[in-house]
């Protein structure tokens, strides 16, 4: 998106927002419950680029099924690409276009490295970890002699709440030491990409709170096998 072309222009107004994700409403809800529902959250989330990686974390899981599930119905080890392949297609029935929001989400990954932020998205379990790939990303880019400034995240937890309350809860800070006037120019710059990209956000202006991007509907529309996708504009 250049800086004489708006959001709008390329989708049209923003839609309102009258229901939850697809997948909350399907033959495998998501959610973590049950072993299907947790499939089904992080197909959910885009964050997973390897599934066969997916697919070996639920055979795990499945070898100690009722310690992870102990009320759901027992999956056998050996059934679990199966079982993933038919909650992939239900996923697949249910989102079949990427939502205006997620279009809006998923050009953040070009637009703030651009304006000399690291972005980490869906990286590491919590905001520890994601902090860790932060730190890495930031020494990528200075063996390229690019000075990064600030950085932004949201872990996997995040984007599975994304999913499930439409509540996206972003963290930002300045790399090296620490400034709070310089992490507060930071958050600044984080919500006027949200207000140019014409997202609903929530932040007090501190360092110490997240900022917070809702309602939002985050619907990923997966590429078929041509490699082709769709940009939905339609929420309702």
């Amino acid at each position: 998106m250049s800086d004489s072309t708006s959001i709008e222009d390329i989708l049209g107004p923003r839609p309102e927002i009258t229901r939850g994700h697809a997948t909350l409403e399907c033959a495998y809800p998501a959610g973590e419950e049950t072993f299907t529902g947790l499939m089904m959250l992080r197909i959910a989330t885009g964050a997973y680029e390897d599934t066969d990686e997916l697919v070996e974390g639920f055979v795990e899981m499945a070898e100690e099924f009722e310690e992870y599930f102990p009320d759901d119905e027992p999956v056998a080890p050996t059934d679990v690409p199966a079982r993933f392949q038919q909650v992939l297609d239900e996923y697949k029935r249910v989102v079949h276009t990427t939502s205006y929001d997620a279009y809006c989400l998923l050009s953040l990954p070009e637009i703030l490295p651009s304006a000399g932020l690291v972005l980490s998205w869906g990286d590491g379990f919590d905001s520890s970890e994601a902090l860790e790939v932060v730190r890495d990303l930031a020494d990528q880019y200075a063996e390229q002699g690019i000075d990064m400034r600030g950085y932004v995240y949201a872990h996997t937890q995040d984007l599975e709440r994304l999913v499930l309350t439409g509540d996206l809860y972003l963290g930002f800070g300045v790399l090296g030491p620490r400034d709070d006037v310089a992490a507060v120019a930071v958050g600044r710059q984080v919500v006027d990409v949200l207000r140019q990209l014409g997202l609903p956000f929530t932040w007090d202006g501190t360092v110490g709170a997240r900022i917070l991007v809702a309602p939002v509907l985050y619907e990923i529309e997966l590429e078929d096998e041509t490699g082709e996708d769709g940009i939905g504009e339609d929420a309702d």
